[in-house]
């Protein structure tokens, strides 16, 4: 079965089924120029701090074409230095309380020790990924305690003789799975999975757990069907964590990935749970176009349409519900107003 990559080619962020950087190389004024519209428009890819290598590779495509630039190449070469601008915060956010708690209740880090010990760690994983969720420190969110959904998953994890698995897909550095941790959840049902090994291994060196977390991780990729590592959550997980994941995908990319989720559940389950928070929008459709597919955004409506092809396609049904964050800061000036940051939650119920 061919594989629902999207092309690329250079990754200067999580690679496979977490996106990619478009090369800047000048092969050709034509394809060059595709590489680069492709990526200008893209949300969630090519976002690279301003570096000397990428404006390197800028000028290098600059260079090759000897007709004149377009106002089209002009407003996609803005709009991409726009996005390296909003994807690289320097300086630590003022919204960082709670992981600060928990790095010093949970990891036992002074606390006047704490802020140097993020920026260090920040500063490995710029040099893994030159993505948002690490140049913008999303890396260090937390879900909110007083949320519902959290504490209910807390509940269903905690409560004696608990059978329940909590999977976080796309797990990063895996603050979620530390942030249960420290609310009394079993390592033994905790999993992350993710396609970059180092983020990791950095998420050890930032809550300093390695000993003592007892989860489980899988390195693998959701999008590849030869990729036969996350065989082993077939039939294991309850609860599944997507956070800032199914946004960077086709329609056709989540669909795949809705079925290998419904596929991971503990055979005879009818109480899943698969939440998180995405970019969605009002207007549904395809959105950030890249080299081959564009990424689907949703409203509330689309992302249950999605889910009933899913239950379609598995022999299961599921509920959506969708709640508008308003951090608008979390979402490219260049997507409109049409574009929200939203929290869901998908509910079995048969």
């Amino acid at each position: 079965m061919p594989s629902l990559h999207k092309v690329a080619t250079g990754h200067c962020g999580f690679v496979g089924a977490m996106g990619s950087c478009v090369e800047y190389s000048p092969v050709g004024a034509s394809a060059g120029r595709h590489r680069l519209l492709a990526s200008a428009r893209s949300v969630t890819r090519c976002c690279c701090a301003p570096s000397e290598a990428h404006q390197k590779r800028i000028r290098g495509f600059h260079g090759c074409c000897s007709a004149p630039s377009t106002l089209t190449n002009r407003a996609a070469l803005m709009d991409l230095i726009e996005m390296q601008k909003w994807a690289y915060m320097p300086d630590l956010p003022d919204d960082i309380g709670p992981v600060r708690d928990l790095l010093r209740a949970y990891s036992k880090i002074p606390i006047d020790e704490i802020d140097n010990h993020i920026l260090r760690v920040r500063e490995l994983a710029w040099g893994i990924s030159r993505y948002p969720c690490v140049g913008r420190w999303r890396f260090l969110r937390l879900n909110d305690s007083h949320d519902p959904c959290h504490r209910q998953v807390v509940f269903r994890l905690s409560v004696a003789g608990s059978r329940d698995v909590f999977l976080d897909l796309g797990c990063c550095v895996g603050q979620v799975l530390r942030q249960l941790r420290a609310a009394g959840v079993q390592g033994s049902q905790l999993i992350g999975t993710d396609v970059q090994a180092k983020f990791i291994d950095i998420g050890y060196s930032l809550f300093r757990d390695r000993e003592r977390l007892g989860a489980s991780f899988v390195v693998g990729d959701m999008l590849d069907p030869d990729d036969d590592r996350l065989e082993g959550l077939r039939g294991r997980v309850t609860i599944v964590y997507a956070g800032s994941f199914f946004h960077l995908f086709s329609w056709t990319q989540q669909l795949y990935i809705g079925k290998r989720l419904v596929a991971f559940l503990k055979p005879g389950t009818r109480n899943a749970l698969i939440y998180g928070r995405h970019i969605g929008t009002t207007k549904p459709g395809g959105e950030a176009p890249t080299t081959t597919m564009p990424a689907y955004l949703h409203d509330k409506n689309s992302f249950q349409r999605l889910w009933d092809e899913i239950g379609f396609l598995t022999k299961t049904r599921w509920k959506v519900q969708v709640e508008a964050t308003g951090d608008a800061a979390l979402v490219p000036s260049r997507l409109g107003r049409n574009s929200h940051p939203v929290n869901f939650t998908v509910y079995q119920i048969s």
